[in-house]
């Protein structure tokens, strides 16, 4: 679907579903063969070799190092912020509880208050708030780091049709239970 193809076909409206992408970052490295990101190792497109690193502490990382770990990978965490599971959508108080103690269980190193600067031949070079420098080894690198709204062309339909609905991650990355929720308001008041 295009927006010329929707202009055409002269829609009474459209609902806008087209998902998000990873936020990819731009450092040294990141485009190495060893890279892969948590979804595409969740769904089997990529496996896992050890040791494993995860960039990115949040609710994704922590359950994708844990997931590794209960299949004997040596994981390691690295998050920038102090705590995990931190920003993003606010994780129940048990739910979180239960994540950090399983990881600590399955023995995940983690990294707290440290920044991914390079991935190089072997690992990932990290900075700590202290701007220490330090190597992790990793023959796999998974990137956790976020998601965002899908680029896509048909935003620019909006203020071209009446009814243009941004819904679920296309709209703002979040779970699941979002983007039904955005359907169902949408489809409702249609």
């Amino acid at each position: 679907v295009t927006p010329q193809s929707v202009l055409k076909e002269k829609a009474d409206a459209v609902i806008i579903a087209t998902g998000s992408e990873w936020c990819i970052p731009d450092l040294p490295g990141v485009d190495r063969k060893e890279i892969t990101t948590a979804s595409d190792l969740l769904l089997g497109k990529r496996k896992a070799k050890d040791p494993v690193v995860v960039i990115g502490g949040g609710q994704t990382g922590c359950e994708t190092a844990l997931w590794l770990a209960q299949q004997g990978r040596k994981v390691t965490i690295v998050e920038m912020l102090d705590e995990l599971m931190q920003a993003g959508i606010p994780i129940h108080r048990a739910n979180r509880t239960m994540l950090l103690d399983l990881l600590k269980f399955h023995k995940v190193k983690v990294l707290n208050g440290n920044r991914l600067l390079e991935i190089s031949d072997g690992g990932v070079i990290v900075i700590d708030k202290n701007s220490n420098k330090s190597k992790i080894n990793a023959g796999t690198v998974v990137l956790a780091t976020g998601l965002k709204p899908t680029k896509t062309p048909l935003r620019s339909l909006a203020g071209k049709i009446p009814n243009v609905h941004i819904i679920g991650d296309a709209r703002q990355a979040r779970n699941i239970m979002g983007a039904i929720w955005d359907a169902y308001e949408v489809a409702k008041n249609i």
